[in-house]
């Protein structure tokens, strides 16, 4: 029962520090990304459907269109979509872009720029966290006993 245990805890304490690597990983390449791009306003100009997904609907995934500082035209398709188009047409929208990669524009918005790193992290740190906080408690309590 006591290998059982050790194992248990090892293996929720690794996973832990796997998911608080990775949240680390996409938290630098969002904070690498933000230093380099420019920001610009960007217009709705549609969204593209894809079907899929749980529960087998259609998803709307908000295209924009921006100029660049040297004045090209760009489109860009969000990766974030919505059973919902939460955009009206010709609304503006803040927007960051690799000014290298235009390509590579993003909605400067908390869900687009800060879910995962914050749900990979905070995952990370509660099953570590709390694997730890747990084995220190059991341990204090069997030393209370003896």
């Amino acid at each position: 029962m006591r290998k059982l245990s050790i194992v248990l805890f090892v293996s929720v304490v690794l996973v832990g520090l796997v998911l608080l690597g990775l949240g680390l990983v996409e938290l630098g390449g969002t904070v690498a990304f933000l230093a380099r791009a420019e920001q610009t306003d960007a217009r709705f100009a549609g969204a593209v459907a894809r079907s899929g997904g749980n529960h087998g609907g259609t998803f709307l995934y908000p295209t924009f269109r921006f100029v660049t500082g040297d004045g090209r035209s760009m489109t860009f398709t969000s990766s974030s979509g919505s059973t919902a188009q939460p955009y009206s047409d010709g609304e503006r929208v803040r927007i960051a872009y690799d000014p290298r990669r235009p390509e590579d524009a993003r909605l400067l918005s908390f869900l687009t720029l800060w879910i995962a790193p914050v749900l990979l992290c905070g995952a990370g740190l509660l099953l570590t966290g709390g694997a730890v906080i747990l084995r220190a408690g059991l341990a204090r309590q069997r030393r209370g006993r003896t």
